[in-house]
């Protein structure tokens, strides 16, 4: 029962993206930041006096804060090892979650899941944030609308540098496959399947191509190389929902990108983009009726409607309290994703066209 209209969120985890969900908690008055978790004692401390969480509210066992009957829901900012575990621990106490992506390590902790879930459902959503990219919401209302008229292909990109040789990035969790299940694929490969489906719909089949660009990082502990066994890289071509063509490209090794995720649309009449780096512009491409006839349509960049501006945690906050929102990421799409990662793991490792169900 949630006391006062107020959710208490406990969050656990920490580290960087943590700090972007304390901001969004504290933009919302229906949430409150209740309890704090952490293996860090000194970063727990630091942030539990920052937010003024008391003392006995500060846990270092991701279970007991779970368990805490004052804690109403969990949002959970926590490696990919630990996904499911975060996942298995809300269901059996029954307590509504916002998990980050992947979704699990791989589509085995998936399928557990899923029979657990079944049986005891909870509220459940998973953090595909572009979702809540103003551009991106609002191409999804002009698809909805017919603007560009049936939706032949999708090209999807997502494209960061800090992986690239030219910044001598040192060895760290998301290099370690035991820690992290895959590299750029399941990092930002996540987020473009997500795109793809938020806009398209279901992955039929895929043929991917992994590789990894930088076999050796330095360990900042002791200075020694250690084996990089994740993918630098990762492509696929699939078919999705109407036989939707998509190309997919993703890569951490690309100097000159900051956080470059961006999504094309190509329809019978017209053509969408949208790019996460610009989050209240789109760029479209259709035939004006005002223009002549015989003009060929040309790109041109619109300004975004306030109306399309949402805050992600507002959609978890109307999950929990049993107003789910229509295109809220939940359970569901957190399983598919990881299925349609698995496949593409599968497809580059065979070398064939692999299909998702």
């Amino acid at each position: 029962m949630i006391k006062n209209d107020v959710i208490t969120v406990g969050l656990i985890g920490l580290g960087g993206m943590a700090n972007a969900h304390r901001r969004m908690i504290s933009e919302l008055e229906q949430l409150q930041l209740g309890a704090l978790c952490d293996v860090n004692e000194e970063l727990l401390n630091t942030i539990g006096n920052e937010e003024g969480v008391s003392e006995e509210k500060r846990f270092n066992d991701m279970e007991a804060l779970i368990a805490d009957p004052d804690v109403d829901a969990v949002i959970s900012i926590v490696p990919n090892f630990l996904h499911a575990k975060v996942l298995e621990l809300c269901i059996h106490y029954q307590k509504p979650i916002m998990a980050e992506k992947p979704f699990t390590l791989n589509f085995k902790e998936a399928e557990d899941l899923a029979v657990l879930y079944e049986k005891q459902p909870i509220p459940c959503m998973v953090g595909f944030s572009y979702r809540y990219v103003p551009s991106f919401r609002y191409a999804k209302k002009l698809i909805e609308e017919n603007a560009i008229g049936a939706i032949r292909h999708i090209a999807v990109r997502y494209l960061q540098s800090f992986g690239a040789p030219l910044f001598e990035v040192p060895y760290a969790w998301r290099f370690n496959k035991a820690v992290t299940g895959t590299g750029a694929l399941g990092d930002l490969g996540a987020h473009m399947i997500d795109s793809a489906r938020f806009f398209v719909g279901e992955f039929h089949s895929v043929s991917a191509l992994m590789e990894t660009f930088i076999h050796d990082r330095k360990d900042p502990n002791d200075g020694e190389l250690k084996k990089v066994d994740v993918d630098d890289y990762a492509s696929f071509q699939a078919v999705l929902d109407n036989h939707v063509i998509g190309n997919f490209l993703t890569t951490r090794n690309a100097v000159g990108s900051g956080n470059q995720h961006e999504v094309t649309l190509y329809g019978d009449y017209g053509t969408i983009h949208v790019n996460c780096e610009r989050p209240d512009e789109i760029d479209l491409c259709v035939k004006n009726e005002k223009d002549e006839t015989g003009t060929r349509p040309a790109f041109k960049t619109e300004k975004v409607p306030d109306e399309y501006k949402k805050q992600q945690l507002q959609d978890f906050a109307d999950l929990v309290t049993n107003n789910q929102q229509e295109g809220t990421p939940t359970f569901y799409d957190g399983y598919q994703n990881q299925k349609v990662l698995e496949r593409i793991i599968q497809s580059a490792e065979s070398g064939q066209s692999v299909k998702v169900d």
